[in-house]
């Protein structure tokens, strides 16, 4: 299983997007200002690293952009529309003035109410080859996802661009771009655009590299397995392939698959965006070779396109010498103004909060633009009640222009209409057609999102989920359908602590007042263990996301306070911050039960059984999620999962069932005789190709560990494995999928041709020790997404030797054995045998070469003559050991199933 990268996940506040599930998603309250721009950043900003060609003859030089020209006549100068601030770390004195031209050409195309910060660094960055060097490399320092006044809302914009848009600083006076130069090339530090045939323009090269800390930046990832992902820069919802199919749409490249991959190395991408079309009638091919680039494929324009002499060449990934180009490009600036560098900003800091005063609401918003606005075009759109869900359906009005104000408008939405739910977003036209709204559109589909406030009476009570127990560092999810009273769960007499917890959510923001989980110990109530909201770090196979509205509580038990047969009963109360003080408990009535286990006291040798005696069994064992059963289409019980499995329903996306063996272990000396053998069938989601236990990719697995202090603590006896330990758990388990990738379940059930002989040497990995006393524990892991049918286990034998081989043929004058064919391609046969004597009847049992019976069948003797075909077509490839017996007379004959 896997789970999509954490850009995927839309954490909304004070606005929805317009969906069933957009109510009620938060608890915590917020300020206004962090309802109006919440941040998600990376940890490792993508970075692009520039090249040069040292062979060029094509000399040439392109002058600055005629806006940069005008600013420099003083009679015709515009007001500057940017400002950056350069810190220097290194720089030579000669070239800061170079290094400020190329600000200077930037500062005139792009504007930004808010200065733009830059860290230039002069260094080391490798000497160059004979035919190439690295130039330098930059980035933006962080990138933002705002919910308000971007129009991409669950697109990430580098700092200097989001914080042009929120017209504010949002990361203070630390640096917007980061930049690194390589102290080693022959540079040209003039500014007069005339480098010598072996030098490398420095304007123009820090020009190019500017471009990449302002958004000319993909967030493209690719895996080392010809997978990639995409982390949704703004850049990115505009690239998309020559089919105009956008590479951001999951439904056709999904994340972390190979077909996105082919499109960044299938030299067939393009940005394409309305302001691109409309400025220059054309797409802007991306550079994506065929062997992927890490620092430059998706984030340059294609060389081949643009090549030297090309007026739009400067952001293509490689330099050449003898060249200078000052102009960044019709198609770079008109791509700069599509990802709102040129844009309308409206900013609407104080959304309606959820509230219980029926009252006048009034709504106050900004309207900043870099362009000409559609006279009277400012619109308020608001939806009440069920049609919130419906942008459609919404009603638009015109607010009010505040007098002695430019810019800044409102709207009151009386009281008789200010109850219930309310849902709306802003919305404005400028000249050249384009309509921008506050909050913005999805960036895949442009569906709308819109704020949102729940007002008036509050009578709804908090939802509890995702309820989870976490003991020796394990986390379990008590089925969905456990019933109260119901033991779900154990835990052993030695534990002091167990960690409970549940994502708890209000429908308002005003959130959860008090949450607590009420517990017994043998009926006896115990002080409520209070529970804390936090908000958790999910581990993912490619990344981390935050998850917020966990609640957690810490369950405590006095040394001795346990014994076995003790029982614990629990249940989650919360309770809202509404005048009703609403209340919800979990489960709705009764408690959750644990058991209280303890090893047996007497250590043994040696433990066997073939689960027949399912009562006799299951003493031996406590289990969770496992039974000892007979599951559909077996003969027999045995020690089983649930089927299908479940999978990870805890905040963490983790679930683990076991069953631990209470008969306590002392290991034998002779490693050969320290084994656990049992025959499995293990129809559990393979991992990614390639990968082990303990790698990211490695999903659900299965795995065998001891105990050597009494359930405290456990210790792998093996690795962990999945259905791909074996071919035909593997085939069975890809014959039958369904689903949408990454979530593919697998509907194929377990069947008794799929039992595989499992012995495990518990001295070998060196954790245990000849004499040391172990529980066993079999233990099913399950993240959040595929599953299948699970675990089977029989015929379980722990330090017991082997059964002695049974010779083939066994002489008796009493009874003449044919088997054929032999082998048999089909498991169909026909069985022979002449008699001594005359009998009634025969029985002939077949059995595995380890002992197991696998059928028994009475055979027809009519007087000295048995002549029957045998049905064996169920059982898979393999050797089996076939036993006539006759009145006292046995007879044995080896038999091969071959296919």
């Amino acid at each position: 299983m896997r789970f999509l990268f954490a850009a995927r996940l839309l954490t909304v506040l004070g606005l929805w997007l317009v969906m069933s599930s957009a109510w009620g998603q938060k608890t915590a309250p917020r300020s206004a200002y962090q309802q109006f721009a919440m941040q998600t950043r990376l940890d490792k900003p993508v970075s692009t690293t520039c090249f040069a060609r040292l062979d060029n003859t094509n000399f040439y030089s392109l002058p600055a952009p005629e806006a940069f020209l005008k600013a420099r006549n003083a009679r015709t100068a515009a007001p500057q529309s940017s400002t950056f601030i350069v810190t220097y770390n290194g720089f030579p004195d000669n070239a800061r003035a170079a290094f400020q031209l190329a600000v200077d050409i930037w500062q005139s195309v792009i504007k930004s109410p808010i200065p733009i910060r830059m860290t230039a660094n002069w260094t080391n960055l490798g000497s160059p080859s004979r035919n190439r060097v690295t130039l330098g490399q930059a980035s933006p320092s962080d990138y933002y996802r705002l919910y308000g006044p971007t129009q991409k809302t669950d697109a990430f914009y580098p700092i200097a661009l989001a914080e042009k848009i929120a017209r504010r600083e949002l990361n203070g006076t630390a640096p917007d771009i980061g930049a690194s130069f390589n102290s080693q090339v022959n540079w040209y530090l003039g500014t007069d655009g005339k480098p010598g045939p072996t030098q490398l323009d420095f304007v123009t090269v820090v020009l190019h590299e500017i471009g990449h800390g302002l958004g000319f930046v993909s967030g493209r990832s690719v895996g080392n397995n010809n997978t990639a992902s995409i982390f949704t820069f703004v850049f990115d919802a505009f690239v998309e392939n020559g089919q105009g199919q956008k590479l951001i749409n999951e439904t056709i490249f999904p994340d972390n698959s190979a077909a996105l991959y082919n499109q960044f190395v299938g030299d067939n991408l393009f940005f394409n965006g309305p302001i691109l079309q409309q400025k220059t009638g054309q797409k802007a091919r991306l550079y994506a070779p065929s062997t992927f680039q890490p620092g430059s494929s998706t984030s340059h324009l294609d060389e081949r396109t643009y090549p030297d002499g090309s007026i739009n060449e400067l952001m293509t990934p490689e330099a050449s010498n003898g060249v200078a180009n000052f102009n960044p490009g019709p198609l770079t600036l008109a791509m700069f103004e599509d990802m709102e560098w040129k844009t309308t900003s409206i900013i609407h800091e104080t959304p309606l909060r959820d509230s219980e005063e029926v009252t006048d609401r009034t709504l106050t918003f900004d309207v900043f633009s870099d362009t000409t606005l559609v006279a009277n075009s400012v619109r308020l759109f608001i939806g009440r009640g069920a049609a919130t869900a419906n942008v459609a359906s919404y009603s638009a009005v015109t607010p009010t222009l505040i007098p002695g104000t430019t810019n800044r408008y409102s709207f009151t939405i009386p009281a008789s209409q200010a109850t219930g739910r309310i849902g709306y977003y802003f919305q404005v036209q400028d000249a050249s057609g384009r309509t921008f709204t506050s909050p913005g559109k999805l960036s895949s589909t442009g569906q709308q999102f819109i704020y949102g406030a729940t007002l008036g009476p509050d009578n709804v009570p908090p939802t509890i989920a995702q309820l989870g127990l976490r003991t020796n560092g394990l986390f379990t999810s008590p089925t969905a359908t456990t019933v109260a009273g119901t033991n779900n769960y154990y835990v052993f007499t030695s534990t002091d602590t167990l960690n409970v917890s549940a994502i708890i959510r209000d429908d308002r923001l005003t959130g959860v007042d008090t949450a607590y989980v009420e517990y017994q110990i043998n009926g006896v109530n115990q002080t409520p263990a209070p529970m804390r909201y936090t908000e958790q770090i999910r581990e993912l196979t490619d990344g981390q996301a935050l998850v917020d509205s966990v609640y957690m509580a810490r369950l405590r038990f006095p040394a001795g306070s346990l014994t076995a047969g003790s029982r614990i009963q629990y249940r989650v109360v919360a309770i809202d911050s509404a005048r009703a003080r609403n209340r919800v408990v979990f489960p709705a009535q009764g408690f959750y039960d644990i058991a209280v286990v303890a090893p047996q006291a007497t250590a043994r040798t040696s433990y066997s059984t073939s689960f027949a005696d399912p009562v006799a069994s299951a003493a031996d064992f406590v289990t969770n999620g496992f039974t000892v059963g007979q599951p559909s289409g077996f003969q027999s019980p045995m020690l089983q999962s649930e089927h299908p499995y479940r999978n990870g329903n805890t905040y963490d996306f983790e679930n683990n069932t076991s069953a631990v063996l209470l008969a306590p272990i002392r290991l034998k000396a002779n490693p050969d005789s320290a084994t656990i053998r049992f025959s499995e069938i293990a129809l559990i989601e393979p991992g990614e190709t390639g990968t082990r236990y303990g790698d990211p990719g490695f999903f659900d697995y299965v795995i065998v560990e001891g105990s050597k202090d009494g359930g405290r603590t456990w210790q792998p006896m093996i690795e962990g494995y999945d259905a791909r330990d074996n071919n035909d758990w593997n085939r069975t388990w890809n014959n039958s999928l369904s689903g949408v990738s990454p979530d593919i379940n697998s509907s194929a059930p377990g069947t008794p041709t799929l039992f595989k002989q499992r012995e495990i040497r518990m001295l070998e990995t060196g954790l245990f020790r000849p004499n040391d006393v172990v529980l066993i524990r079999f233990r099913l892991y399950a993240d959040q997404l595929s599953y299948g049918w699970g675990w089977a286990i029989d015929n379980l034998q722990i330090q017991v030797p082997p059964p002695p081989p049974i010779l083939a043929t066994e002489p008796t004058r009493s009874v003449q054995f044919t088997v054929y064919p032999n082998p048999s391609s089909n498991g169909s046969i026909r069985v022979e045998a002449k008699l001594a004597r005359a009998a009634t009847e025969a029985g002939l049992t077949v059995t595995s070469p380890m002992g197991q019976t696998l059928r028994t069948i009475a055979l027809p003797v009519r007087g000295t003559t048995i002549n029957e075909p045998i049905d064996l077509t169920q059982l898979p490839t393999g050797l089996y050991l076939l036993q006539l017996k006759v009145g006292d007379t046995t007879e044995t004959k080896k038999i091969m199933i071959t296919r």
